[in-house]
């Protein structure tokens, strides 16, 4: 994994940032606990993020324990976190790497800083070649899958610019071959930022394609009974005249969209997708299924025919095709103590699963985590509910599920929830065309000033606290039912 080769501050502050981007607010105190520091430290480290991205931060303040920033609408961020990234030099000199500039004077003149402090960085990339086995015989040989899981992981945490191809055709191509798939499977969406992924991975397919990329016979057959798979060839074949790949390419392309985040149009198509896709990576695997039951004997959680642990579920063993969920780049996810307990008990069943069962997979434990959390979530049982149309707007789509999920609890059977989904308020139709008044439950993330009117009440929401937001918002609005006693595990 990366993750544990990146400089200690640097992995602080892009966490804090992320927090800060999705709830605006972060507590000093459980920020400090999270990350095994002390609350000056935290101070100090968002003293210093602040100081990095004054331009994109729109207000920021410190209340006791608390710390508020708010970055300025339309910052992406992936735009914060590449250049809190950015500043690490063992990603740097990684970079330095694949770009065959490794001699210790070069990387002195690059970088400007004394040939002690490139050996010692030269070494922190060593150890990490190390630890995952590529140093042979005083050789390093790293098989071709891993490299370019490797340098996508560089274009999410840095911006690596290699092997980006300005070509028109290429980048049409790559358009057309993602909107291919969407279009055909269930009207998928890509969100820009997958898209880009994917894109710049077929591009360090075509800059690599001298390099051979191979993949077992069995990881092939497990592909090709895939849907997803089998449209990802369709529209390769489409584009072959403009893409020239490895015969081989069809399938790291498939683990490109696999490995991907995406939405449907509305709800119905979502479970749709995920019907089908649930079914070909899990109903049809015994030993997959097997690892849900150990799941739920051994942590004793119920829920695991509960939607969202179905989702979160696929979402983290879909990533084990090809053993390529090692450096997959995610947002950074940390523990509570009761979800340690979890992670732990986790841990050790799959272990213990894989040893069994003699699996090479190599876990990301970032995924895992997130795995975790997502599951964690889904011991809160499900509360009693509203008239009025409700809109739910995340970009988001396990945030989408979850939010709804949780509304339902609330919300009795004379009211609906749009099928739709919204990513962003903008999205939303003009309130003339509803008869009714608007509420709309929205992702702090993506709130927007100036969208509440006379008939669209705007509520903004986050993970965090959610059936505490939720009970303040229903009671404010006096959408309350007449009892209501959340139950959590």
């Amino acid at each position: 994994m990366l993750e544990s080769y990146i400089e200690r501050n640097i992995f602080r502050k892009v966490y804090l940032c992320e927090q800060l981007f999705e709830f605006q607010e972060i507590n000093i105190d459980e920020a400090a606990h999270l990350l095994h520091v002390s609350t000056p430290t935290i101070v100090h480290d968002l003293e210093s993020m602040i100081e990095c991205l004054e331009y994109c931060i729109e207000e920021h303040e410190k209340k006791k324990h608390l710390y508020r920033i708010v970055f300025k609408h339309g910052i992406l961020l992936s735009e914060l976190t590449q250049f809190l990234y950015g500043q690490s030099y063992f990603l740097r000199f990684l970079s330095y790497y694949f770009k065959g500039i490794f001699c210790s004077t070069a990387l002195s003149d690059l970088e400007f800083i004394s040939l002690s402090k490139v050996y010692a960085i030269k070494k922190t990339v060593l150890d990490f070649f190390k630890e995952n086995h590529y140093l042979k015989a005083k050789q390093i040989i790293i098989p071709e899958f891993d490299i370019r899981n490797i340098l996508l992981a560089l274009v999410q945490y840095i911006n690596w610019d290699g092997y980006e191809n300005n070509n028109r055709d290429i980048r049409q191509a790559c358009e057309e071959l993602i909107c291919y798939v969407e279009t055909n499977f269930f009207k998928r969406r890509y969100p820009m930022e997958e898209k880009r992924y994917i894109q710049r991975g077929i591009e360090i397919a075509l800059g690599r394609k001298n390099h051979p990329i191979s993949f077992s016979e069995q990881d092939k057959c497990e592909a090709e009974k895939k849907p997803l798979f089998q449209l990802v060839a369709q529209g390769l074949q489409e584009q072959a005249h403009r893409l020239k790949l490895q015969e081989e390419d069809v399938y790291y392309i498939f683990s490109l969209f696999n490995s991907r985040n995406y939405t449907n149009e509305n709800m119905e198509l979502m479970r749709k997708d995920f019907d089908i896709v649930y079914e070909m990576f899990v109903s049809n695997h015994p030993i997959l299924t097997e690892l849900t039951n150990e799941i739920s004997r051994q942590t004793q959680l119920t829920c695991v025919d509960h939607f969202i642990f179905k989702r979160s579920f696929l979402q983290f063993i879909r990533t084990f095709w090809g053993d390529g969920q090692i450096f997959l780049p995610e947002k950074i996810y940390l523990l509570t103590e009761k979800e340690q307990a979890l992670y732990l008990c986790v841990v050790e069943i799959l272990h213990s699963w894989k040893k069994k069962h003699e699996l090479s997979i190599r876990w990301n434990e970032n995924l895992v985590r997130k795995f975790v959390k997502s599951i964690y979530l889904t011991t809160d049982q499900e509360s009693e509910t509203m008239e009025r149309e409700i809109f739910v707007v995340s970009d988001n789509p396990f945030k989408q599920i979850y939010y709804r999920q949780k509304l339902v609890g609330y919300i009795d059977e004379q009211n609906e929830i749009n099928p739709t989904i919204y990513h962003h308020l903008d999205e939303l139709a003009e309130e003339f065309l509803y008869a009714s008044e608007r509420i709309v439950f929205c992702e702090a993330a993506v709130y927007q000033k100036g969208f509440d009117t006379e008939k669209t009440k705007v509520v903004q929401i986050s993970l965090k606290n959610i059936d505490e937001q939720l009970c303040r918002s229903i009671k404010s609005l006096h959408l309350e039912k007449e009892r209501f006693t959340p139950q959590t595990f």
